[in-house]
């Protein structure tokens, strides 16, 4: 009745006002954003955990702040929390309580932080975890039951911590694991029992550790395992310890390792796997009863390893011609010297490593005697290696078909790289010779013209030098020099004139630019050098004004001659 409404009209609210605080909603922290049910407290540099956050609150996240230590019940109030971020704090100690009253927590993050040590029973509070994430911590040992009840744990993280050892049946828990990381920690050596209980395991990491030997025979119950990842560990041996078919594993990561043989029965173990990566490894050459077990293989990776390109390197070069897969990688010959770089496919090819007769690869140290001629082959293919210098046997006879193969020589072959160099070389100094012929030659005749005209300027000069050098000596005096007949005589005497002929005595050449320097005796008389000067008296008479003769100078022969100043 009416009665009845108004009790519970009042009665409900006054329940309400005497409720516990803790049942109501609180607001959200200071210097925290919640969204709903989800509070993210990041990057604040919170040193604890903040007081009021609500009790409702399904989701945590304290990354990127500055706790340090997980005290007892630590989130005790937060019964309803499902996932709690805490990485990148500076967390070194964890109380084994600090999780107590969280049991629905689902997902815990403690990576990159500083923790050392995990108590036996910190996780024992929080059966429902589905993923744990230890990684990138400074974790040395796992407790015996550190991962106890965590039944329904499907990924737990432990990559980059210092871990030595995985003690024996530690995740025998787990049940229901399926991811597991123990990648980057310092593991030397695998119990046999250590991976016992993870049935449903199906990728596992144990890479860049310091393994030396595995032996399957350590993951006899990992029968749903798909994925194994061991690469860049120092593994010398594989090998499969029991007889029994590891049907479920599909991919294996190898590289990085120090694997020099691959023993068949490993793989002969592997019926069904499709993915094999062998990269970085030492391996020279895989048999023939390994390259027959990898019948299920899909993709497969073998570069970085130390490829001998001999006829023990065939199996594997006729088993990659066959596969339809993918081939991730280029194998390059580490070996013979002479072959190193070039890949492992077309140096067979070339030389014929894998038929009955190989070709045997040339050798650049054998002696002039040797019985290798070189001979150029064409060969069909347009890589690198076809040209190189191919050799054949001339000073042997040619083996029959019954004689046996003939060993390819190991060591002495001719270097591909070398010959390019050395033609390199060679055209280089063809090409220089040549420009400094086509330079001398359209330069010649300039430097030739420019020497005669040199010669010519010079003996200008010099002839110059002499004109001027005679145009400035003094008049010099001549002399006539005459022997005159007696008829003669007497003519001179009685009429005082006659016929005469005289001869000038005197340099040569002063006489020649004496005239050369009148201009009338220049135009009027033939002169030349290398003999006497004849000249007629009457024409003497006509230059000098003045002829000095005395009975004395007369008898002798001998008349001065003076120029005349009018000429």
């Amino acid at each position: 009745g009416p009665g009845t409404w108004l009790v519970f009209t009042v009665a409900v609210p006054a329940w309400l006002l005497a409720a516990p605080s803790s049942i109501r909603e609180r607001p959200c922290p200071q210097s925290c954003r919640c969204d709903g049910k989800i509070i993210y407290c990041e990057s604040n540099a919170f040193r604890d955990v903040p007081s009021n956050v609500s009790v409702g609150t399904q989701g945590l996240s304290l990354r990127y702040n500055s706790l340090v230590n997980l005290r007892t019940h630590q989130f005790a109030g937060l019964s309803q929390l499902v996932w709690l971020y805490l990485d990148h704090n500076y967390i070194s100690a964890v109380d084994g309580q600090a999780f107590h009253g969280i049991r629905r927590l689902k997902e815990l993050i403690l990576s990159s932080n500083k923790i050392t040590l995990l108590k036996n029973n910190t996780f024992h509070d929080v059966p429902n975890l589905r993923n744990l994430d230890l990684s990138y911590n400074k974790l040395q040992v796992l407790q015996p039951n550190q991962f106890l009840g965590l039944r329904k744990l499907l990924s737990l993280h432990l990559r980059s911590n210092s871990l030595k050892t995985v003690p024996m049946r530690v995740f025998l828990d787990c049940r229901n694991l399926e991811f597991l990381d123990i990648g980057y920690n310092r593991l030397r050596s695998l119990t046999r029992n250590a991976f016992a209980g993870l049935l449903k395991l199906i990728e596992l990491h144990l890479e860049h550790n310091q393994f030396s030997k595995i032996n399957f025979a350590h993951f006899p119950r990992l029968t749903n395992l798909r994925a194994l990842y061991l690469q860049w560990n120092r593994i010398k041996m594989l090998t499969q310890g029991l007889p029994w078919m590891w049907t479920s594993l599909q991919k294996l990561d190898l590289s990085g390792n120090e694997l020099q043989v691959l023993d068949p029965s490993t793989f002969q173990c592997l019926p069904n796997l499709q993915t094999l990566n062998l990269d970085s490894n030492k391996l020279s050459n895989v048999s023939q009863q390994t390259v027959e077990a990898w019948i299920s293989l899909t993709t497969i990776s073998l570069a970085g390893n130390l490829w001998h390109c001999n006829p023990n390197i065939c199996p594997l070069v006729e088993w990659l011609k066959a596969f339809k897969g993918n081939k991730e990688s280029t194998m390059i010959c580490a070996s013979p010297k002479e072959a190193q770089g070039e890949k492992v496919t077309d140096v067979v090819e070339t030389y014929n490593i894998c038929t009955a007769t190989p070709t045997p690869i040339p050798s650049t140290t054998s002696p002039l005697t040797s019985a290798f001629h070189p001979e150029l082959l064409p060969v069909p293919t347009q890589s690198v290696v076809d040209k190189k210098l191919m050799w054949n046997r001339t000073a042997s006879p040619a083996p029959s078909e019954a004689s046996p193969t003939i060993p390819l020589p190991d060591t002495e072959y001719v270097s591909f790289h070398k010959i390019i160099a050395g033609s390199m070389a060679l055209l280089l100094s063809v090409a220089i010779i040549l420009l400094v012929i086509y330079v001398s030659w359209k330069h010649y005749p300039s430097s030739i013209k420019q020497l005669q005209q040199r010669s010519a300027v010079k003996k200008r000069q010099k002839k110059a030098r002499e004109t001027e050098r005679s145009l400035n000596s003094p008049l010099q005096e001549y002399y006539v020099d005459y022997k005159p007949s007696h008829s003669e005589t007497m003519d001179v005497l009685v009429n005082g004139t006659g016929p005469y002929t005289y001869t000038i005595s005197g340099s040569r050449e002063s006489i020649m630019y004496s005239l050369v320097s009148l201009p009338e005796a220049k135009e009027k008389m033939n002169y030349a050098f290398g003999f006497d000067f004849c000249l007629v008296f009457v024409h003497i008479k006509k230059h000098f004004t003045t002829l000095h003769y005395t009975s004395e100078t007369f008898f002798k022969g001998v008349l001065i001659l003076e120029p005349d100043s009018s000429t």
